[in-house]
């Protein structure tokens, strides 16, 4: 029963999109690895429009999956790419290392390198590196929260302050 339902939803949210014509193609690069070497959860998903113009100059939504730092995939992000990429923005979401496997210290140093690899990259789709907004949901809120407040983690990864100009904590 919630199977079909949720079918239903997704399938009259793409009709709505379809019919008002705010569709656009959007492209997703999957499972771009952001360390050398690293761990199978060291990756994340770009999602740009690639004909949307100001190259260089869209800004750049890194979102962080919730699951109490137990759980979670970049893949549950629904519909926020769409949004995000049809105002002519860029959205990222990365995975991250889990508890217990890590200590929690480790985990927020993942999401900071995958946000340092964002800056150093993300002008290859037309994203503006000093234009980052950070955002997750649940845990991934908390990780954004504490990755926007405490700059010692982003100075790790050469990250300016200056380039964070909002933080989403959902």
């Amino acid at each position: 029963m919630l199977q079909t339902l949720s079918v239903l939803v997704r399938n009259v949210t793409v009709f709505l999109i379809l019919a008002t014509g705010v569709a656009q193609a959007q492209e997703i690069v999957a499972d771009v690895p952001y360390m050398d070497d690293g761990h199978a959860r060291h990756v994340l998903d770009i999602y740009h429009q690639p004909d949307r113009g100001e190259e260089g100059k869209r800004p750049v939504v890194i979102w962080i999956h919730g699951g109490g730092w137990q759980t979670g995939d970049k893949n549950d992000v629904a519909f926020k790419p769409k949004y995000f990429t049809d105002r002519g923005m860029i959205f990222v979401a990365c995975n991250y290392r889990l508890l217990p496997e890590v200590s929690m210290d480790v985990l927020i140093r993942d999401v900071a390198r995958a946000i340092g690899w964002v800056h150093r990259n993300i002008h290859r789709w037309g994203g503006d590196p000093d234009r980052l907004i950070i955002g997750g949901h649940s845990a991934g809120a908390q990780l954004a929260a504490l990755l926007c407040i405490d700059e010692r983690y982003l100075k790790e990864t050469q990250v300016d302050f200056k380039s964070l100009r909002a933080c989403i904590p959902v």
